[in-house]
């Protein structure tokens, strides 16, 4: 009996494949099927893998197992991403995502033992164009600004500015949460709006200083509005490209909020046994401009956003993507690689890319781009603004935003932990080459 259902079960997938192959075959992506002769019905497969070889300057007194060294190297699972997404019916559109984040020699366990999370589970009603109504596991309502969901695999540099995901106290995975959302385009105006039920603070070391509350949150709202001045970008899905490589022309203003009640808290310096409760309030604006500068198929790509935060007295945050070292909560900047990139204050960033020409030669696909970036962190906890830049370049080995070689290098402020105000100590540095394959 067990055979039997064994050999039926392997005759349906040998069939579904077959089908899946010959409906690829004819819309010419192997990674498609079409569930209707117009193809506005169909299913659509994706994937993404970043792997990085880095070597890492590491902040004072870091840790690699029991020893505190001054830097090492290692070998990071930067991301992995595998998705299904599409049109089941003329207005029903779904999207699944799984995937990890930041496998490297840290864990004990061995990379093996990491599973595939769930990072997208959504549905979505399509009413028409202006309309979309969904909700799930989703980056709709990850924050204010374009890069608060960023599409990985299109990112202009090495890693997205992990701080515009970070800015949201209450996510995992950095920007991704149980939301209800709408979204929708009026003529050249995209909007995105979403009501979240945030993920529960676990632990939290109350002092002075405002830190995340551990009691059950409060509802989260976040909405972001973008004007269109020229081409206009897919809203699909909510992750942003970061560069079109001169295939569009994109002109873009974002302006963007995120509030959540009772946020954080902190002891009142009058009393000891009694909290201040402070809300958490973001906004942000950014420009995004991608477009070709000539016929010879050279681009400019240029990105600033601007966030006002608000998330508590003295709050900050460190980012590390991922900690090459152990964690050490004494250290302000956090062990590794980390630094001091959200926090009550404003933040500012900025990147430049620049691609260039296509090749003389018709057989020499590959394509060349640098770029450039910097992010400045004025928060009122800190004497003086953090400060990190970044250079870089990537080669696109088919000329396209699919498998490319990256290398970049990052330099970044070290703040130590005394007196009132955190003054910099140092500057520290890394150093990242990658390899993608994207589909």
């Amino acid at each position: 009996m067990k055979t039997t259902l064994t050999k039926a079960v392997v005759l349906l997938l040998v069939l579904l494949l077959k089908s899946v192959a010959v409906e690829a075959q004819e819309t010419k992506n192997p990674f498609k099927v079409n569930l209707s002769e117009d193809g506005k019905k169909y299913i659509k497969f994706g994937a993404n893998f970043q792997l990085w070889a880095r070597y890492t300057e590491l902040n004072p007194n870091s840790k690699v197992g029991d020893n505190i060294v001054a830097n090492t190297t290692d070998i990071v699972l930067r991301r992995l991403r595998l998705q299904a997404m599409g049109m089941l019916t003329e207005n029903v559109f779904f999207h699944i995502q799984l995937g990890q984040n930041n496998i490297n020699f840290t864990q004990n366990s061995g990379p093996s033992n990491a599973p595939l999370s769930l990072l997208d589970a959504i549905g979505e009603y399509h009413f028409n164009d202006k309309f979309h109504l969904g909700g799930g596991l989703t980056a709709w309502g990850a924050g204010t600004t374009r890069y608060s969901a960023n599409s990985s695999s299109s990112q202009l540099t090495l890693d997205a500015p992990i701080y515009q995901q970070n800015i949201n106290v209450s996510s995992t995975f950095g920007n991704r949460n149980l939301s209800i959302y709408a979204k929708g385009i009026f003529d050249k105006l995209s909007y995105r709006v979403a009501i979240t039920n945030p993920y529960r603070n676990a632990t939290s070391t109350l002092n002075l200083n405002s830190t995340i509350s551990t009691h059950t949150p409060k509802a989260q709202y976040s909405g972001l509005l973008t004007y269109q001045f020229a081409d206009k970008e897919s809203n699909t899905e909510p992750y942003n490209k970061g560069t079109y490589l001169g295939t569009k022309k994109i002109f873009n203003i974002g302006l963007g909020y995120l509030t959540q009640s009772k946020a954080m808290w902190r002891l009142d310096p009058a009393d000891a046994t009694t909290l201040i409760y402070e809300d958490m309030s973001v906004v942000g604006l950014d420009v995004f401009y991608d477009k070709p500068v000539s016929a010879k198929g050279d681009a400019l790509t240029l990105y600033a956003a601007y966030n006002n935060c608000n998330l508590g007295k003295n709050y900050t945050r460190s980012i590390a993507t991922p900690d090459p070292a152990i964690v050490d909560t004494s250290l302000l900047n956090g062990s590794g690689n980390g630094f001091i990139g959200v926090g009550t204050g404003n933040i500012y960033y900025g990147q430049v890319g620049y691609l260039f020409a296509k090749p003389k030669n018709a057989a020499t696909k590959g394509r060349l781009q640098v770029y450039a970036a910097g992010q400045i962190a004025d928060l009122e906890a800190l004497s003086s603004p953090m400060s990190l830049y970044e250079l870089g370049a990537n080669y696109y080995l088919t000329g396209t935003l699919g498998p490319k070689l990256s290398l970049g290098y990052q330099n970044r402020s070290i703040f130590e932990k005394t007196g009132v105000t955190y003054p910099q100590a140092e500057r520290k540095s890394m150093v990242m080459l990658q390899f993608q394959i994207s589909f």
